[in-house]
C-alpha cells in the first residue's frame, strides 16, 4: 500500500497545525503591548469622513480571540487519524478564519496606535496587511502532506438472514466543525445585537445579527445526525432538533452501493439537492449511495458504510 495513505499525523502535519496558533499569539501579544495605549472604543468602519462606527475594545479582543482559539483547536483536532482525509482542508479554512480575525484586530487596533491617542484613527496601509492575512490558510495547507485514499483491505460486508430474521443498524455521527461554526455565528450575532443596542441602530447591525442567528439553526442541526437502517428503510434525523432530513422506504430502494464521496461532486457540504439526486455530505470520504425506484440518487457520508449498505440492500431485496 502507498505510504501516503497513512492516516497518522506526520511532522509536517504537526507543524502545519502549530501555524494555526500563530494568529492567536500575535493577537494576544499585541494586545498586551498596546492595552495601556488603546482607548475604550476602536474604529470598526471607515467612511469618506473618517471613522463611521466603533466597537468596544474589550468586545473586539474577546471576539477575535475566540475565533483564533476556535480555529487553532479545530486544526489540532484535525491531527486525529479519523480526520486525515479532511486535514488539509481543515487547515485551509481554519487558517482563513484565524487570519481574518487577526487582520481585523491589527487593522482596528494598529491604526489607532499609529495615529496617536489624540488623532482620529486613519486606516492608512493597514488593509494591505489584512488582505495578506486573508490568505493565511494557504500556509498550513501547503505544509501538510496530501492525504491519499487507501486501497480497500477487506471485502464488502454481507448480511445474511434466515426467513424469520431481520436486522437494524443505528449510528450517530458527530461533526464538530458544524458545532464550532454554529457557536461562532451565535457569538457574532449576539455581538452585533450588543453593538446595535449600544448605538441604537436599526440598520446593518440588526440585519447582520438576524442572518447569523438564523444560520445557527442549520449549523446546530448538522452538528449531530442520527442514521438508522431497519424495516422502515433508511432514515436520517438531526439528533439535537429531531428534524427528519431524509427517509427512503424499503420499497423505494432499487440498489445500494458504497463509494468515496467528494463534496464538489455532490454540490458541496451539508444537505444538497440537485436535479435527480440529493446528498447529506458531512465529510470527504466513504459513504453510502442509494439508487431509488423513481430514478433518483441519495448519498450520505459515513465512516464505515459497508454494514448499513449491505443491510439496506438485504432488507429491501424482498420489496423489489
Amino acid at each position: 500500500m502507498n505510504t501516503e495513505s497513512s492516516d497518522r499525523a506526520r511532522v509536517r502535519d504537526v507543524i502545519a497545525a502549530l501555524t494555526l496558533w500563530v494568529p492567536l499569539a500575535v493577537t494576544v501579544i499585541t494586545w498586551l503591548f498596546w492595552r495601556e495605549m488603546l482607548p475604550s472604543d476602536l474604529p470598526r468602519q471607515w467612511g469618506s469622513n473618517g471613522v463611521s462606527s466603533t466597537w468596544p475594545t474589550g468586545l473586539a479582543i474577546v471576539l477575535v480571540s475566540l475565533v483564533c482559539v476556535g480555529s487553532a483547536i479545530i486544526s489540532t483536532f484535525a491531527l486525529r487519524e479519523s480526520a486525515a482525509y479532511i486535514r488539509r482542508k481543515t487547515f485551509l479554512w481554519s487558517g482563513f478564519a484565524a487570519g481574518l480575525a487577526c487582520g481585523v484586530w491589527l487593522v482596528t487596533a494598529g491604526s489607532t496606535i499609529t495615529s496617536g491617542t489624540t488623532a482620529v484613527p486613519q486606516v492608512g496601509a493597514w488593509p494591505l496587511l489584512f488582505m495578506v492575512l486573508l490568505a493565511y490558510g494557504l500556509i498550513p495547507f501547503l505544509i501538510a502532506h496530501q492525504w491519499v485514499e487507501p486501497e480497500p483491505t477487506e471485502p464488502p460486508v454481507e448480511v445474511l438472514f434466515t426467513p424469520t430474521e431481520t436486522g437494524a443498524w443505528i449510528s450517530t455521527v458527530t461533526v464538530p466543525i458544524f458545532a464550532v461554526v454554529g457557536v461562532a455565528m451565535l457569538s457574532g450575532g449576539v455581538a452585533l445585537l450588543v453593538l446595535a443596542s449600544r448605538e441604537q441602530s436599526t440598520g446593518g447591525d440588526l440585519w447582520g445579527a438576524a442572518i447569523l442567528l438564523v444560520l445557527v439553526v442549520p449549523m446546530v442541526a448538522f452538528a449531530r445526525v442520527r442514521i438508522s437502517v431497519d424495516w422502515r428503510g433508511l432514515k436520517v434525523v438531526t439528533w439535537i432538533l429531531g428534524i427528519s432530513l431524509k427517509t427512503i422506504p424499503l420499497v423505494s430502494v432499487k440498489s445500494v452501493h458504497t463509494e468515496a464521496l467528494k463534496p464538489e461532486q455532490w454540490g458541496g457540504w451539508g444537505y444538497r439537492v440537485m436535479p435527480g439526486r440529493s446528498a447529506i455530505i458531512l465529510r470527504t470520504g466513504p459513504g453510502i449511495v442509494v439508487d431509488t425506484t423513481n430514478g433518483k440518487q441519495f448519498a450520505l457520508s459515513l465512516k464505515t458504510p459497508e454494514t448499513p449498505a449491505a443491510l439496506l440492500s438485504t432488507l429491501s431485496a424482498p420489496a423489489r
